[in-house]
């Protein structure tokens, strides 16, 4: 117990800059998740039964907390926080408890992929801790472990590979688990009519192993090499059971590799691969160091553990100075520690809410009825009477199906022409120059606006000059922030939409319900 307090704390003050900073594809599954919950049907918010999520159980989770009236926004965070304490709770029964063993927990603790996905609010570390209790339960032959394992491939859908494995080392007794994994697959298929949901089929049935993939696995692995390091330093373990415990990297590794490079930084597929190889390995090593016994033949001198964990140390330093920032290529930073230094004022701050200026431009500008071509349809697609259109394809079959048989460009261009959407939406990443977008793609629309903002810049084109009433604004900024009470920017946006729409009571009414609730954001100590 000692030394899991000191790896808590230091696991909440690395995580803490990640708090308010949440990602546009956690409200893809909350879209669906608040959707359900409010209609009793299992489609996207534009009403097309698409499955378009790809982690089923914390979106059912998360709808059964809506259904309860909680704020799924703050909900989604904090149970991705509790499955990362319970992470390193679980790391800390497993490693021995010798200063080798202390060092990989510390390790795991400030590792930055950990830190980052314990705060965002999606269902990694979730996964990561499902994958991680099933392996180590599996390595054991126990039938619990497929249990978890199976709940695990109903998270994320990469987990029926370990699922497929790990039977082979459980047996006939795995039976119950594939059983239920099979019941769950054939009521999904029966539901949405398809085999594949369309996140595989943008992100894997449309690339093959590329080099982006495997850059990305390259420097998601060495920032873990400390962690692994430390961990296979602390123990040892036979040939077959080292082999075996690898499995679970090797594979999501594997996944990565597959999907050339995921879309998200941080280490997201390979964390739960890291995790859960941590935890088998410390599970199966043997602890010829430990306090309790005495040194067997051939363990290290007292010089030579000294050396071990000096040697330990200086990888696990890693873990606290640099991050994964991949996107298909290898690219490692290091990490904001100045972020870190300012711990109280992540938790006070609110959530910040994704492409957050165009979700207030939407509310404000966006007709009721009106179809939006966008790439992040996330938040978006959130808006009351706003139809998002992704035109990636996460939650449109048609463009996902196009992508996965790469023609893309094409369904778009014959959409464009056919029948173009009354808006599109066109974004600018940080340190990228505005692309010079083909006429065929703009010859429908107008540029109403360009929206700048910290992570870039948005090109809103319309195919006329429409606006919602100044009562409809009203009305939707109000379930808006009913929706999402945690966000401080939306009831700063509502506070400034109203004083522009010249109702300065409710304006000032607004300001100062936010400044009550985050009294220290200097946003809202000028009235608008």
């Amino acid at each position: 117990m000692p030394r899991l307090l000191p790896a808590l704390a230091l696991f909440l003050l690395l995580a803490a800059p990640s708090w308010p900073a949440t990602v546009d594809d956690v409200y893809i599954t909350l879209g669906y998740a608040r959707h359900w919950a409010d209609t009793g049907v299992l489609e996207w918010t534009t009403g097309e039964r698409v499955e378009g999520y790809s982690n089923f159980a914390f979106m059912a989770a998360m709808a059964g907390l809506s259904r309860l009236g909680a704020d799924i926004d703050l909900c989604s965070q904090l149970l991705a926080l509790g499955c990362g304490a319970a992470i390193i709770a679980l790391a800390h029964r497993v490693l021995p408890r010798t200063p080798l063993g202390t060092i990989a927990l510390l390790a795991l603790a400030t590792w930055s992929p950990l830190n980052h996905w314990s705060m965002v609010g999606m269902e990694t570390t979730l996964y990561a801790l499902l994958l991680a209790g099933g392996w180590l339960l599996a390595l054991r032959r126990d039938a619990r472990g497929m249990a978890l394992l199976a709940l695990a491939a109903i998270t994320r859908p990469e987990g029926i590979a370990h699922v497929a494995v790990a039977t082979a080392l459980v047996g006939w007794r795995a039976w119950p688990a594939l059983l239920a994994l099979c019941a769950y697959h054939a009521a999904r298929v029966a539901y949405f009519e398809e085999w594949l949901p369309t996140p595989i089929l943008v992100k894997a049935a449309s690339v093959g192993f590329t080099r982006h993939g495997l850059s990305q696995v390259a420097g998601d692995l060495i920032v873990a090499a400390g962690v692994l390091g430390a961990t296979f330093a602390a123990g040892r373990a036979s040939r077959r059971d080292t082999i075996c415990t690898i499995v679970p990297l090797a594979l999501q590794s594997l996944v990565l590799w597959r999907a050339s490079g995921d879309w998200m930084s941080w280490g997201r597929i390979t964390m739960p691969g890291v995790v859960a190889t941590v935890v088998a390995y410390a599970s199966v090593a043997t602890r010829p160091w430990g306090i309790s016994k005495p040194p067997h033949a051939g363990a290290p001198s007292a010089s030579g553990r000294r050396m071990l964990t000096g040697l330990a140390v200086v990888p696990a330093l890693a873990f606290a100075l640099f991050v994964p920032r991949g996107y298909g290529t290898f690219d490692i930073q290091l990490r904001d520690l100045a972020a870190v230094a300012r711990f109280p004022a992540h938790f006070t701050h609110g959530l910040d809410t994704p492409v957050a200026e165009d979700f207030a431009w939407a509310i404000d500008n966006v007709p009721t009825g009106a179809r939006v071509l966008v790439v992040d349809a996330g938040m978006l697609g959130d808006v009351p009477g706003v139809h998002a259109i992704d035109m990636r394809g996460l939650t449109h079959r048609p463009a996902a199906e196009a992508v996965a048989r790469r023609e893309g460009e094409a369904w778009l261009r014959d959409t464009l022409a056919a029948d173009p959407p009354e808006f599109m939406r066109l974004a600018t990443w940080p340190g990228e120059a505005p692309p010079e977008y083909p006429g065929w793609m703009l010859a429908p629309y107008v540029l109403r606006d360009t929206v700048r903002y910290g992570g870039g810049e948005s090109r809103w084109y319309a195919v006329d000059h429409a606006t919602p009433s100044a009562s409809e604004r009203a009305a939707r900024w109000d379930e808006m922030l009913l929706r999402h009470p945690s966000h401080p920017f939306l009831w700063l946006a509502a506070s400034r939409s109203a004083g522009l729409a010249g109702d300065p009571v409710r304006a000032e009414s607004l300001r100062a319900a936010a400044a009550a609730r985050w009294p220290r954001m200097a946003e809202f100590a000028v009235s608008p």
